[in-house]
This record gives C-alpha cells, sequence and structure tokens, in this order.
C-alpha cells in the first residue's frame, strides 16, 4: 500500500502567536497497528472513566482530553468494527458509551429509570407499538438503518408521524435495537440502528440483579471521581434516595478517584463526564462562576480546566476547515495559560483535519441561569 497521510497539518493563530503542526506520515500497515493500539488504549479510558458521554462531537473531545494522539477512527472503529464499545441510554437517561466490561453493569444498574423513560415513549406510539415494532426487527435483518430509512420501510404513510423517533427509543429501551454507528460528520448524530440481537449478540442487558449493579456501579464512581458526596453519587447516577442509599452503603467517600484530575490544561466539551460527575462542584470552580458553566437544568457547558479547576469557557465554531474557537476566561490569565490555550486548540485542529485554527479571545462569558433554554451548547455564539 502506497503511503498515506494519517494526520493534519494545522495553522493555529491567535494574538501574535502562531504554530504549524507537520503531518505524520505512515505506511498502511503502521496505521492498522496504530489504530488497534489505539482503540485498545481507548477502550481502557471509557472504561476508568465510567463511560464517556456518546452524543457527537462531545464524545470525541472528551476522549482528546484524556488521550494524547487520539483519532476519531479509535472510537468509530471500536462501535463499528470489533464493537468493543457500545452506546447505550444509561446514566440519568443520558446516552453514554461504555466498554463490554462495563456494559451489563451499567444497563442492569439504571434499568428502572430507563425503562420508565421507555414507558413514556411507549404511551406516545401505544396504537401502532404492537404492528410496527416487529417491522422495524424485520427491516434490520439485512443490517442497520438510519431512523429515515426506517420510516420509509416501516412507516411510509407516516401513522406515527413524529413519534416514529419516539417508536425507536422505546425499543433501544428495550433492549430490542441498540444505536449501532452515526454517519455525516464527527459532529453529527445522524444514527443507525441494528438489532440488539445482532449487534451485541454476547451482552445480555439482564444478566445482573440491578440491586447488585447498582452497587457495583457506586464503587466505580467513587473509584474514578472520589472524594464524593452521597448527593454527587445519587446526581450522577440518576437514582432514588433509597437506591442510591443501598448501593453506597459503607462506601468510602474520601478515596482518591483516579479520574478526578486531568494533568495537563484541557479543553472539555459540553457534557463532559467530569462535569457532570458531581452536584456539589465547589471543588471545580468558585461559586460565582456557576451560572456561565451550569445552566438551570444542571447542563455543563464547554470548559476551560486546569489544575482540576473550571478557568474559562470555550465555543466550537464551524467550519472545520478554517475553525474558531472562542475563549472567555473566568478571572485573569497569564501567557502561559493562553498558550496552553492555543496548543489545546492545535490538538482539536490536528483531530478534525483543519487547515486554520484561529482562537478568539472573549472578554464577557455569558450567564448560562439567564440565558434561553439550550445556550449552554454554545455558550459565546454571538461574542
Amino acid at each position: 500500500m502506497s503511503a498515506q497521510i494519517t494526520q493534519f497539518g494545522c495553522f493555529c493563530r491567535s494574538i501574535g502567536w502562531l504554530v504549524m503542526i507537520a503531518p505524520k506520515v505512515a505506511d498502511g500497515g503502521g496505521e492498522v497497528l496504530e489504530t488497534k493500539s489505539g482503540m485498545d488504549a481507548l477502550s481502557e479510558i471509557v472504561d476508568r472513566s465510567v463511560g464517556l458521554y456518546g452524543v457527537a462531537p462531545t464524545c470525541h473531545l472528551s476522549a482528546l482530553a484524556r488521550m494524547d494522539g487520539y483519532r476519531r477512527a479509535f472510537l468509530d472503529r471500536a462501535l463499528e468494527d470489533d464493537r468493543s464499545l457500545a452506546r447505550v441510554r444509561a446514566m440519568r437517561g443520558s446516552v453514554y458509551t461504555f466498554p463490554h466490561g462495563l456494559l451489563e453493569v451499567a444497563l442492569a444498574a439504571t434499568r428502572r429509570q430507563n425503562q420508565s423513560l421507555s414507558s413514556t415513549y411507549r404511551r406516545q406510539v401505544a396504537g401502532e407499538l404492537p404492528r410496527m415494532a416487529p417491522l422495524v426487527e424485520v427491516a434490520l435483518a439485512a443490517g442497520p438503518l438510519s431512523a429515515a430509512q426506517l420510516r420509509k420501510r416501516v412507516d411510509p404513510d407516516q401513522r406515527i408521524g413524529r413519534y416514529f423517533g419516539a417508536l425507536l427509543a422505546m425499543m433501544a429501551g428495550e433492549y430490542r435495537i441498540v444505536r449501532a454507528v452515526t454517519s455525516g460528520g464527527w459532529r453529527s448524530n445522524l444514527l443507525t440502528y441494528a438489532r440488539w440481537s445482532d449487534w451485541l449478540p454476547q451482552v445480555d442487558p439482564y444478566a445482573i440483579e440491578e440491586g447488585k449493579a447498582r452497587r457495583w456501579l457506586a464503587e466505580r464512581y467513587l473509584t474514578a471521581y472520589g472524594p464524593a458526596s452521597f448527593a454527587d453519587l445519587r446526581w450522577w447516577a440518576g437514582w432514588t434516595v433509597a437506591e442510591t442509599r443501598a448501593a453506597s452503603e459503607n462506601l468510602d467517600w474520601n478515596q482518591e478517584g483516579s479520574m478526578r484530575l486531568l494533568d495537563k490544561l484541557r479543553l472539555l466539551p459540553v457534557w463532559d463526564v467530569l462535569m457532570v460527575a458531581y452536584r456539589e462542584r465547589d471543588h471545580l470552580l468558585d461559586p460565582d462562576h456557576h451560572p456561565y458553566v451550569y445552566d438551570r437544568f444542571g447542563n455543563a457547558t464547554s470548559v476551560v480546566l486546569d489544575g482540576g479547576r473550571v478557568v474559562g469557557v470555550w465555543d466550537l465554531g464551524r467550519p472545520d476547515r478554517t475553525l474558531t474557537i472562542k475563549v472567555a476566561p473566568l478571572g485573569s490569565w497569564n501567557p502561559s495559560r493562553w498558550e496552553a490555550v492555543e496548543e489545546e486548540a492545535g490538538r482539536i485542529g490536528v483531530m478534525i483535519g483543519a487547515d486554520l485554527v484561529t482562537v478568539k479571545r472573549v472578554s464577557e462569558p455569558v450567564d448560562l441561569v439567564a440565558a434561553p433554554r439550550n445556550r449552554f451548547l454554545s455558550p459565546l455564539k454571538s461574542a
């Protein structure tokens, strides 16, 4: 196989600061080995983090923040080719990515809340469910299909209309189908679906008793994110008070978690797993900065993390080829911190294949508590 580019050059600029990241060339065999090694390293990081948020682009940016040399192919191929990772609803009903060793635990530990969510979807499509759900499974017998492709085959007359997505969500919540892969680029959440029995035949969602699974998940949470509190665990997992109490009896709340601190300044994306791991957040940020980081629903925006503390917020712009990343500091910054931010912006540029990355300095962050809903997804959009 001829030599090929496996990493892109990226030109990053800010006020008076420029860097060129040289492309790396590898032969085809070397690329395969590098990808396999990268997939193994990524699976270990996802396992130690007790899952990474599964929605794009957060999934890629969270992985990049924890793994030097991360490439999008590592996650894409782990999800699609060897299926060592899977994307499912788990804590608080959110979509997470888990390795197989943790998947059955997470599914069992969050079964009650996700089946409750599934029941909501079931009520929306109750009249058509007995007819349409088996048709979806038949349509997927030949392989994964997108929601649009399934709708065309199963509901061409749109008898359930906008609730077709609810039908798929209900079936995923009952482990009849699974979110397989995405199409449309690294920011895309255009999913294809597969039959659970075809895609994850070795994973039994009912293999572990729920109480035992909650206990195991609580132990893993503290191993990753301790010290933490009862309120933190309950918030993170989405459990009831009784479920949290039973799962956490006699646990050591003060143990030091391995994923609590990142060793360098990092740009963490919205919904990063570290930022949603706690209900009590004073160790992460100054209380006065809370409205700039969390909205009134508890959603975490994209942040600059340095020394384990939130020191700013940032915004991922478009287009990818000439990427602009806006950054608003929380407090005063010295030049070395700006240089570290620019280096991190350059790493994002390399990952997505940007030709040019511009870091734009913004003086004032946005109060997300007072802002319209979902502003946390792009906190500096109008700056």
